[in-house]
């Protein structure tokens, strides 16, 4: 009887990310906080509709006349807000979020206080603060980085789009945790960062896209 030897083919693994580098944001899954801001007409000028930086700023918070409000609105309320929130051009994070961010990196953000309520009318606790990244750096290695790049008036812009592959420059980030790359959507942080949020319990990985390069 002879032997009969099965040949099957070997699964090849795809390359992983190698879990340097984080597109870290805000999730739009499992609903909305539904949250409205109150007092808009005293922080907001017109033509602008939405709560930002100043005329004279990129990045970063106003000095308000007072503190912002913020209420769910009742018809599109869905659930409180969570640790990591988009509310209009800024984040809306937890009180053990600020307390991460302010340990690893306080140099990399600005945070402003604010009033954040409950359907019920009772104030939300733990804690909410408005946020902001205000480190730009421009530490992009094109060289090992596959990134889709576009052309504005002359001026180089790269784009997020199609899985993109990202390195940057350890000596042009230094000591950075939390930051944005010039000429470049989103905000980024590197595994240190998200290990610290994952140790304080943020562990979503909605929050976690890993746009390192393949290894």
């Amino acid at each position: 009887m002879s032997n009969v030897v099965s040949l099957r083919p070997k699964r090849v693994r795809p390359p992983q990310h190698i879990g340097a580098f984080f597109e870290l944001g805000p999730t739009y899954a499992n609903g909305d906080h539904g949250l409205e801001l109150e007092n808009g007409d005293k922080l907001i000028t017109p033509p602008r509709v939405m709560l930002g930086p100043g005329p004279d700023q990129k990045y970063g918070f106003p000095e308000f006349p007072e503190v912002p409000i913020l209420r769910p609105e009742k018809q599109h309320y869905d659930r409180p807000p969570k640790d990591l929130e988009q509310f209009h051009l800024y984040w809306l994070i937890s009180q053990r979020l600020k307390d991460v961010l302010e340990r690893v990196d306080p140099a990399g953000v600005s945070f402003a206080d604010c009033e954040v309520f409950h359907i019920s009318g009772k104030p939300i606790e733990p804690r909410h603060y408005l946020c902001d990244v205000v480190r730009e750096v421009d530490a992009l290695d094109e060289t090992a980085s596959k990134v889709a790049v576009r052309y504005i008036d002359g001026e180089k812009f790269y784009s997020l789009a199609a899985d993109p592959e990202l390195s940057f420059k350890r000596e042009v980030l230094g000591d950075a945790h939390i930051f944005r790359q010039k000429n470049m959507g989103g905000i980024f942080c590197d595994s240190l960062l998200k290990q610290a949020m994952v140790g304080a319990g943020i562990k979503n990985p909605l929050h976690f896209c890993d746009v390192s390069i393949r290894a």
